[in-house]
């Protein structure tokens, strides 16, 4: 999408209150919990190599957002639903999409080794993976000039600048990733069949831009799986 992609296409209020709280919320999952989610991969796929689990990763994050965009497509098109019923399941399709992305980041970091206990670093990693290309350009400004820029984030960014990082990142994803969410609640409400299709479609490029922003956030797969590493408990 090209600089004068918002201009076209406004992001509605509902798609901005939406990003924030999605967002927000997708970042409270523990780090427990994603552990668990990678672990349960590997235990039905045994014989996978780290390789052979981020391509599994992969498709996974975007057969479930085809699903989560197929579905809400297919609500907001009902006939006599109205304009606020479209919103709604345009909200939590977006809420839905930014949950599954930020489990799919936090399990390539997982496996990586990067560290992501951080609530700052998680949001910076996730969102930079959201927006793509421009979010590469913000880390770069940043200094963090590595070509595989996660575990440059995820181990020697000051809290300051991770904090600055994910101000600027914050603006980037609303312009951006928002602009094409704003465009995709307007798809969705298109008539039965059409707007699923368009929810399916519009969430796996959205998915395969993240997939791209991925490989080179993280770079290829360690040769071996990283040990699992427990968090400590806070001092008292």
């Amino acid at each position: 999408m090209g600089k004068g992609w918002k201009g076209r296409i406004p992001v509605p209020q509902s798609v901005e209150v939406a990003l924030d709280t999605a967002l927000d919320k997708a970042l409270t999952v523990q780090r427990p919990v994603i552990q668990a989610y990678v672990t349960r991969v590997r235990a039905k796929n045994p014989d996978m190599t780290p390789a052979e689990l981020v391509r599994h990763l992969e498709r996974r994050y975007v057969t479930a957002v085809m699903g989560i965009g197929g579905a809400s497509g297919a609500a907001a098109a009902v006939p006599g639903a109205g304009t606020a019923a479209s919103i709604a399941s345009g909200a939590a399709e977006i809420t839905a999409f930014v949950s599954a992305s930020a489990m799919f980041v936090l399990a390539l970091a997982e496996l990586h080794g990067v560290p992501v206990s951080d609530p700052e670093v998680r949001r910076a990693l996730v969102v930079a993976v959201l927006v793509g290309e421009g979010g590469e350009a913000v880390l770069a400004g940043a200094g963090a000039t590595e070509k595989h820029w996660a575990q440059v984030l995820g181990r020697s960014t000051s809290k300051e600048k991770v904090g600055t990082i994910n101000s600027r990142l914050g603006r980037m994803l609303l312009t951006r990733f928002g602009a094409r969410q704003g465009a995709l609640l307007f798809g969705r409400a298109l008539p039965l069949g059409i707007g699923a299709g368009v929810g399916a479609a519009g969430n796996a490029a959205l998915a395969r831009a993240a997939i791209g922003a991925s490989r080179k956030a993280f770079g290829p797969a360690p040769a071996t799986f990283p040990p699992k590493v427990i968090d400590a408990a806070p001092a008292r």
